[in-house]
């Protein structure tokens, strides 16, 4: 087991900041515009201190040109450079895009006579660019196994891609602590830096989506996707079928297989994706929320950040026992099979109404915010070449 330290159109023109550290240029794998993950999150606790680009990953189209625009104070977001497509297939179109992509955001820079402080590599395929840009350190930042996300085929291509993100980096960051032991070895060991949570946005306090109300309660919330991957449609389906007079209600995309087991329950409620800022006004009329994950795949390393959106809400959680749960099992309930799964979540919902535990659910999740991380985040960068 590998060992690791633990941490709970043109570009417009760059404006002076009060962020004088020099940049940072996150190369990431998801999107600006899905922005409620981990990566857009850092990268906001970055701004304190840092003026930071976020750089889209490369599309399905090639994009020649650098199209920056400010998207907040200190924080600009970046169209993803690619001079042909298919590169998360091809290993040599990567390499070509990589060089591509460095040659762009060199120029960009020079234009402004400004310096790279830190390259943020959230995504494996940019590892090339580490060489190619004049930056004083590198921190790869390990959120998921990119290589599980795609066929057999082409997994060699991710893998090899993971040996050179870890190997170009001074500092590896993971997102749970199950995470190093299913890397490569990296010198220094890779830093847990869990997900957190926006207490404020998951506030107790708000209002709730109206539709809610016309369905039969108790109600049990789950937000994220339903697939075959991480979502366990077989546990929730039986744990359905044992408790008709309880009603699921399943946020987020799904796909045919994943829904497959759910669909004929009457009790299930399936609703597709929903905008983030909608998220909280449903899970507020659930009296129990559920992490219903798979245990034992490709995919049971991941710490799932609506634990602690889930937390802050002072919702009781009932998960399946993932690694990186269990740290929490005096917070939250564990458990791995239909028949405890519905006992605990039964046990959840005689205690949902009382209000000191609620209250200490949300103590914990104010101590795992994002803004905690950030300090985190910043006395770990502390120690990184200038």
């Amino acid at each position: 087991m590998a060992e690791h330290a633990t941490l709970q159109p043109a570009a417009p023109t760059v404006v002076a900041s009060t962020n004088d550290q020099g940049w940072v240029v996150v190369l990431s794998g998801t999107p600006w515009a899905n922005g409620a993950h981990r990566q857009h999150a850092l990268a906001r606790e970055l701004t304190d201190d840092h003026r930071v680009l976020f750089v889209d990953p490369a599309g399905h189209r090639p994009r020649w040109r650098v199209r920056v625009r400010q998207e907040a104070d200190g924080l600009w977001q970046c169209a993803g450079p690619a001079l042909l497509p298919f590169g998360r297939h091809l290993p040599p179109v990567n390499r070509a895009n990589r060089w591509f992509a460095a040659l762009l955001l060199r120029r960009w820079f020079r234009r402004r006579a400004d310096s790279i402080r830190l390259l943020w590599l959230d995504e494996d395929l940019a590892a090339p660019v580490a060489g190619r840009l004049d930056a004083a350190a590198v921190v790869y930042d390990a959120t998921d196994l990119d290589w599980t996300f795609t066929r057999r085929w082409n997994r060699p291509h991710l893998r090899r891609a993971l040996r050179s993100a870890v190997g170009a980096a001074d500092l590896v960051l993971t997102s749970s602590s199950a995470l190093p032991e299913r890397m490569p070895s990296s010198d220094p060991a890779p830093v847990v830096l869990p997900n957190g949570c926006d207490p404020e946005h998951f506030s107790p306090d708000g209002p709730v989506a109206p539709w809610l109300t016309g369905l039969r309660r108790p109600l049990i919330g789950y937000s994220g996707a339903v697939d075959t991957r991480a979502f366990d449609a077989n546990l929730v389906a039986a744990v359905a079928r044992a408790h008709p007079e309880w009603t699921f209600v399943l946020i987020g995309p799904s796909t045919r297989a994943g829904r497959a087991p759910l669909t004929q329950l009457s009790n299930v409620q399936l609703v597709d994706a929903v905008g983030y800022a909608d998220v909280p006004g449903i899970l507020r009329a659930c009296d129990a929320t559920i992490i219903p994950y798979r245990v034992g795949g490709l995919v049971d390393y991941v710490h799932p950040k609506k634990c602690y959106e889930y937390l802050a809400l002072g919702k009781p959680v009932v998960a399946t026992p993932l690694p990186a749960l269990r740290t929490l099992h005096d917070t939250i309930a564990l458990a791995g099979d239909p028949h405890s799964f519905a006992a605990a979540l039964a046990v959840a919902l005689d205690e949902a109404d009382a209000p000191e535990q609620a209250a200490r659910r949300r103590a914990i999740a104010a101590r795992n915010s994002w803004s905690a991380r950030g300090v985190q985040l910043r006395s770990l960068l502390a120690g990184l070449p200038r």
